[in-house]
């Protein structure tokens, strides 16, 4: 299959109906999103279906293919008052254990673009397994043929085996290591692309050496952070931590994130000319996903937070006082009358002249 970003309407339409779209392994056809009795989408079942295929071969599932009625009929691009892109988003970080790495495109089949396919190509985990935590349970599945199962015993201990796998190759292929050789007053830093022999037994120690000239400044470090921090207080405001150990696995997932995206094992570590991409990413993601969050579960916070960004951002990068941005603001934003405070504006228009200020 093609990359999944070169897909088109054309391209489903004949893969489909000529019968070379059908499901497998690792493909997966919806018609769309399941649904309870009461009409609200069954979360669990949909990520089910992805750690199932992360577990397993990784894989594609197709949103909007009606296998049983042979039809391509696309869905609607929104759930509830969220893009589908960040319902996925939000949906796997909720009730996912780890990161799971995924890429999303979207095919619209209608000249309005009101409905699209949807296609998730899931790659396979390097580290299983991944658990669905729902309703105060840790669970494990795997896809076998076209069917998602509970993962049995074995099936759970293969995966641990493939992660520490995983882990050991990617020790093997590192090429900075450090070693200290036990019972010497011996170290050895250099390059060494196969395994290190001690008298003792064989070992390998890996350690990625901070190079001032070519990883981030401490300075820049913090920065990261604070982003990191920021996306933490805002789900702590939203009220999704129902205990600490639950914002715990909410900033590992995050940290996981950065260095899955950015290929480092440390967030100190990443490469100085990723420094300016990883805070637009940061802040893309803040905006586009996480402010959402806040805005649904405590309106207030939301304001408070649009209100403090806006100021910060106008002050040190927009060198503008209240006054030029309250002008700023009424000719961005066509207002009909000046206003006095930012808390003069509806939702709507303080969301869009957050839009405004961070987009430039």
């Amino acid at each position: 299959m093609k990359d999944i970003y070169q897909l088109t309407y054309k391209d489903i339409n004949e893969l489909f109906y000529t019968g070379k779209l059908t499901e497998s392994q690792t493909i997966e056809l919806k018609r769309d999103f399941s649904f309870d009795k009461n009409g609200r989408i069954e979360n669990r079942e949909f990520v089910k279906d992805i750690t199932a295929m992360a577990n397993a071969d990784g894989g594609y599932i197709f949103i909007g293919i009606d296998e049983k009625a042979l039809k391509v009929c696309g869905i609607s691009n929104i759930i509830g008052n969220q893009k589908i892109e960040d319902w996925i988003c939000n949906v796997l970080n909720d009730l996912v254990d780890k990161s799971i790495e995924y890429q999303l495109h979207q095919i619209p089949v209608n000249e309005d673009s009101t409905k699209s396919i949807f296609v998730l190509n899931i790659a396979q985990g390097k580290n299983k397994p991944y658990y669905v935590v729902f309703d105060k349970k840790s669970l494990v599945y795997i896809r076998k043929g076209t069917s998602v199962f509970g993962a049995k015993p074995d099936d759970i201990a293969n995966m641990y085996k493939s992660s520490l796998q995983n882990d050991e190759d990617n020790l093997n292929n590192k090429v900075e290591i450090k070693q200290s050789a036990k019972g010497k007053r011996v170290q050895q830093i250099g390059q060494n692309f196969g395994r290190i022999i001690n008298t003792e037994k064989v070992q390998n120690v890996t350690e990625v050496l901070y190079d001032k000239e070519s990883h981030i400044t401490d300075q820049q470090a913090k920065q990261i952070k604070d982003k990191v921090d920021e996306i933490v207080s805002i789900h702590d405001k939203a009220g999704k931590f129902k205990t600490t150990d639950n914002k715990g696995k909410f900033y590992a997932v995050t940290w996981s994130s950065i260095k899955n995206r950015y290929g480092v094992t440390k967030y100190t570590l990443l490469r100085k000319e990723d420094f300016e991409d990883c805070m637009k990413w940061l802040q893309t993601q803040i905006a586009s996903v996480h402010r959402p969050i806040l805005r649904k579960h405590n309106n207030s916070e939301w304001k408070n937070s649009m209100y403090s960004s806006i100021y910060a951002k106008s002050r040190n990068e927009w060198n503008m006082d209240k006054h030029q941005l309250y002008q700023f603001a009424e000719e961005k934003l066509n207002l009909k009358k000046p206003i006095t405070s930012l808390k003069d504006l509806s939702d709507v228009r303080l969301k869009k002249l957050y839009a405004i200020l961070f987009s430039t």
